[in-house]
């Protein structure tokens, strides 16, 4: 098994880590930086909005002092705009938040060439099964059958489909995962 560095962040660290935050995007999102909503520039400026939320954090993967993985969220605020956009229609208390219930999995990312390893789980993991909320949600993209299959493996489930108020936002898959009493 890789022997992986994980390192738990804050706030405080996005501007310390940014480098290697934006190098780690851009090797894994190659592929669809030409598109704006997939822009290095929108894609940190997304990062430093998700860092001003209480409870933010992230967890940062490294096998020999290089960064291979990353997974990042917040706590949803009450009347979070997380919800807005769904597509499906859900029970209300579905997606009813209070500050404390729900965890957003913003982003899990492994450099090509790692991928497949593991690391993607661990710091999944590493990054929620301590968090105080009582499940966690993430938005998964539509074209993405791969990533969905891996998290409905995780225990992920689906409750509906959202779009984004951006306009050149994609269509995602809204999934939950009830996380472990505590």
């Amino acid at each position: 098994m890789t022997q992986i560095v994980i390192e738990h962040c804050g706030a405080d660290a996005v501007s310390a880590r940014e480098d290697a935050i934006k190098d780690l995007y851009t090797a894994t999102y190659q592929d669809v930086l030409d598109s704006s909503f997939h822009s290095v520039e929108r894609f940190l400026a997304r990062i430093r909005g998700y860092a001003k939320a209480p409870g933010f954090e992230f967890v940062l993967g490294s096998v020999n002092g290089q960064p291979v993985g990353l997974a990042l969220g917040y706590p949803l605020p009450t009347e979070a705009r997380w919800w807005r956009g769904l597509t499906t229609p859900v029970e209300p208390g579905l997606i009813e938040e209070d500050g404390t219930r729900t965890f957003a999995l913003c982003e899990l990312m492994i450099r090509p060439g790692w991928q497949g390893e593991g690391i993607g789980h661990r710091l999944h993991d590493e990054l929620l099964f301590n968090r105080p909320e009582r499940r966690a949600t993430l938005l998964a993209d539509e074209g993405n059958d791969k990533a969905l299959q891996i998290y409905e493996q995780w225990g992920w489930r689906e409750i509906g489909k959202l779009q984004p108020s951006w306009l050149d936002a994609p269509h995602f898959h809204a999934l939950v995962l009830d996380l472990p009493d505590r």
